[in-house]
């Protein structure tokens, strides 16, 4: 039997450790921490802002199999989104499947077998195939500017609380959910706090009608229009609902809607209008605790945040096998080498509506069923290898992302979701969404969690 290597058992690798072991494919999971979840597990050190919630609500975050317990807000917070993954986790029998505290040191393609070489271990592993759900927000992007700064400078990567805000005069560089998160705390508890953006964004709040953004986002995707006239609805309601940047003393947007990944945010606009967040533009040099901005404006600080991203990173092996010399995804829809049928990535995305753990689900699901096709289905499978050799689905808004860094991975979730389930048909039309799971346990104040699980009527 054939054995595959999964290396990551945060909310992407989850799914794929179930799956695998929903269908008899032979695995060892190796997860560097000491529980599941990546980085919504509060002991990693990669572990997200405790403020965080949830971009995506309920309805496009939660795996398909796996409803969120009753009594939960529509967008999670970092504990309950953790809660959540323990008791998918413990639902399943997981927890006995994944070697735990257990670091990928080394993985090599030699002779069409991965060897895996694990932390404290001398000699290597042997597997057939590897699985990598090792993550990309962990690694952080750091700007460089002329000067020098005498104050505090974090990555948002290292802003872990309220607490490293309180009292001082706050920057925060970037414009995106990370950002915008931390924005709100040194609003409310930092000295002063102030928003750098080299350009301006579109800033969506997180309920439209009464319902999340983004369940309204994706049932208008269902409806039959060309994607033309649905940007148009999308700008229209943006005015209606937001209003023009300049009522917000922000630049206007330097890019048309969707060509840039918008921030989903509410507190942030309160703010702006109530006087608690100065806007500037780009940081032109630093020198002592000042730091000149674009405009001729010049701000104290006392900590530089800088919300600017991540690095797509896989330090255990060779990076060409997924990236190409400019950082951008050479798998077919993100997930498949398009040559080698032995290496496979999960959570290599960004959806611009969020909800990376539902498409996870599907990802890991395709992935099981190309394996389970090369040993039983041969026709299915070269099927598969004709098209993941050359395809390239257009899973987009229809309008090109701008060239950068923060777009490389961009989807957009319904589109994407419709592909990866138009896929799973065309393996095996009995693989849908069912049965499905609730979980029961619902996070106290303290953090305390039941561990109660129950199968849904």
């Amino acid at each position: 039997m054939r054995r595959y290597c999964i290396i990551g058992a945060g909310a992407c690798g989850l799914p794929v450790v179930k799956n695998f072991a929903d269908r008899g494919i032979a695995f060892d999971c190796f997860e560097a921490e000491g529980d599941v979840g990546g980085i919504w597990n509060p002991r990693s050190p990669h572990t997200v802002y405790a403020s965080t919630f949830l971009n995506s609500s309920q309805r496009l975050s939660r795996y398909p199999r796996f409803r969120f317990a009753e009594g939960l807000p529509h967008y999670l917070s970092r504990a309950q989104a953790f809660d959540y993954l323990r008791s998918y986790a413990e639902t399943f029998g997981l927890y006995d499947r994944i070697s735990f505290n257990t670091r990928v040191v080394s993985a090599q393609h030699i002779d069409g077998r991965w060897h895996v070489s694990i932390d404290g271990e001398t000699k290597p592993r042997i597997y057939d195939g590897l699985v990598i759900a090792n993550g990309h927000h962990w690694q952080p992007s750091l700007p460089t500017y002329p000067g020098k700064f005498d104050g505090e400078i974090l990555h948002s990567h290292d802003v872990k609380s309220k607490e490293q805000l309180s009292g001082k005069r706050v920057l925060v560089v970037g414009a995106g959910n990370s950002a915008v998160d931390i924005l709100d705390d040194a609003a409310l508890d930092g000295a002063r706090a102030v928003h750098a953006m080299r350009r301006s964004y579109y800033f969506f709040p997180k309920m439209v009608f009464g319902k999340p953004t983004d369940v309204i986002i994706d049932l208008m995707s269902r409806w039959p229009l060309p994607r033309a006239v649905m940007r148009g609805l999308y700008r229209l309601g943006l005015q209606v609902i937001v209003g023009p940047h300049s009522r917000y003393d922000l630049p206007a947007p330097d890019h048309k809607l969707f060509e840039a990944h918008p921030t989903a945010c509410t507190t942030y606009l309160d703010h702006l209008v109530h006087g608690r967040i100065a806007v500037k533009p780009g940081i032109e040099r630093l020198a002592g605790k000042i730091v000149h901005f674009a405009d001729g404006s010049e701000e104290e600080i006392d900590l530089i945040v800088y919300a600017t991203g991540f690095k797509v990173s896989f330090p255990f092996m060779d990076e060409s096998y997924i990236l190409d010399q400019e950082g951008n995804s050479k798998l077919f829809i993100h997930t498949f080498h398009r040559e080698l049928d032995d290496l496979f990535v999960a959570g290599l995305f960004e959806p611009a509506e969020g909800g990376v753990w539902q498409l996870a689900d599907y990802q890991a699901r395709v992935i099981a069923h190309f394996i389970l096709a090369c040993d039983d289905d041969p026709k299915r499978a070269d099927w598969f290898r004709r098209l993941k050799a050359t395809a390239k689905p257009n899973l987009g808004h229809g309008i090109p992302y701008k060239p950068t860094a923060w777009h490389r991975l961009e989807v957009q979730h319904y589109r994407f979701r419709r592909y990866l389930r138009w896929l799973l048909k065309k393996f095996d039309a009995n693989d849908r969404d069912a049965p499905t799971f609730t979980a029961s346990a619902v996070k106290s104040a303290t953090g305390a969690r039941r561990d109660d699980l129950e199968l849904a009527s």
